[in-house]
């Protein structure tokens, strides 16, 4: 009879969102309208956030913190998925600008799902290369499959950057636990003119084979254990120069190479270390024809190893520098910040400008013309252009509800509520709406 009945009653509202997205997602190229409709039914669909329908309720149908937490944790890698399927809705009919907003909200909600690729494309058709790989290497390196590599070189030549190889490199060396911390070096890099090895040659250091530079101290106080290490450690195909603090200042390092009878060449030319921001005992390990570098300190024994392991390995085949390297040096910076909540609670949008209705229903909630601001942020919500995603135009509704007496309907809409980029600001404000008004 229970299996009856569940035949009986169709698939879930979950299960019918999943389809809808799928289905959108698997059209949205050939038919983007259609598929951009089949996503917003499913974003509807769930919503309201209901913790028992993604984990089993505990005693009397309370469901105990953890399993709420692990409940709103699967209902927001859930609606990952819905937002997705709405953004490649909108990037497939052109709505870069919009799907990039929904594009984001998937990824808030699910870092390690399949939304990165999609956002960085939409990312790279508005012009920002730069945010693009930020977002595709923010999982480090690991998560870099073979769709998020094809896609992060077109932001590296959408940013104008040298190398990608490079900047997987710095993301790798950031993640290195070794002490004294690594630290990686962009390149070109720049040497005093004229400078040459003993041998003759001249010091390049955009050849195809890996180049360490060795820095000693002028009394060589741990030139010894440095060379060692440097010659039991390094592969062959590394090649090794040795700098002297300064032409007048080689005689420990010399004695130390003809004692142990090294065949390394000597860097010959002034300032070599400072050129390099070397302060020695350091090395400079340079790869991918110059443009990459990882600088360590002793003891090697325990940094050269981590280091060569990360300037030696290979994620992509590129020609560096690339064709669109626009000749700037690179610039990292930290993202730039979304809007935070509002001095009087309420949500913004995703980005700035806010557009005029917004500001409208901002200066209705603080003119105490709470219905008008509900309205407006109603408006707001069913353009569909993502600018306030629904979560934040509920967290909205929400306080003008609770504004025009609506308790009840306020504390309903905001325990609803499990995809917001503000869910703890959400859950002081349930409390808050939850507690009713003190008496004077």
């Amino acid at each position: 009879m229970a299996a009856i009945l569940l035949l009986a009653a169709g698939p879930s509202p979950i299960d019918q969102a999943e389809a809808l997205a799928a289905k959108a997602i698997a059209g949205a190229a050939a038919h983007p309208d259609q598929s951009l409709i089949d996503a917003r039914k499913a974003l509807t669909l769930t919503a309201d956030f209901e913790p028992t329908a993604y984990v089993k309720a505990g005693r009397k149908g309370e469901v105990v913190e953890d399993a709420y937490v692990a409940a709103r944790t699967e209902y927001r890698h859930h609606r990952s998925r819905l937002y997705e399927a709405v953004g490649a809705s909108l990037a497939a009919a052109g709505r870069h600008d919009a799907a990039g907003r929904y594009l984001r909200r998937a990824f808030d909600l699910d870092p390690a799902g399949k939304s990165a690729a999609r956002l960085a494309r939409s990312l790279i058709a508005l012009g920002r290369g730069r945010a693009a790989l930020d977002i595709l290497l923010a999982g480090g390196v690991q998560g870099l499959d073979a769709e998020k590599l094809s896609v992060a070189g077109e932001a590296a030549d959408s940013a104008g950057l040298p190398s990608l190889q490079g900047e997987i490199d710095h993301i790798r060396i950031l993640a290195l636990q070794t002490e004294p911390r690594a630290q990686h070096r962009d390149g070109p890099f720049v040497l005093p003119e004229r400078t040459r090895l003993s041998s003759g040659a001249m010091l390049r250091l955009d050849g195809d084979a890996p180049t360490l530079l060795y820095a000693a101290d002028p009394r060589c106080r741990t030139c010894s254990a440095d060379l060692e290490a440097i010659k039991r450690l390094l592969p062959a195909s590394v090649q090794v120069v040795l700098l002297p603090p300064s032409g007048d200042q080689d005689q420990a390092l010399r004695g130390v190479v003809t004692l142990y009878r090294y065949t390394w060449p000597f860097a010959v030319g002034p300032g070599i270390p400072a050129s390099l921001r070397l302060e020695p005992p350091a090395a400079l390990l340079v790869s991918r024809r110059g443009f990459s570098g990882l600088a360590v300190r002793p003891p090697f024994s325990v940094t050269l190893p981590t280091a060569v392991e990360a300037m030696t390995r290979t994620d992509v085949q590129e020609t560096v520098p690339r064709p669109e390297w626009n000749r700037r040096p690179v610039e990292r910076s930290a993202a730039a910040p979304r809007p935070t909540l509002l001095a009087n609670g309420l949500a913004p949008g995703e980005d700035e400008p806010p557009p005029a209705e917004f500001t409208a229903a901002v200066d209705a909630f603080a003119g105490g013309k709470y219905a008008e601001a509900l309205r407006l942020f109603g408006v707001l919500e069913a353009r569909g252009d993502g600018w306030l995603l629904p979560p934040e135009a509920r967290f909205d509704r929400a306080l003008c509800l609770a504004r025009l007496g609506r308790r009840e309907d306020a504390r309903l809409l905001l325990l609803h509520t499990g995809d917001s980029r503000f869910e703890e600001d959400l859950d002081r404000a349930l409390e808050g709406v939850g507690s009713p008004p003190k008496k004077p």
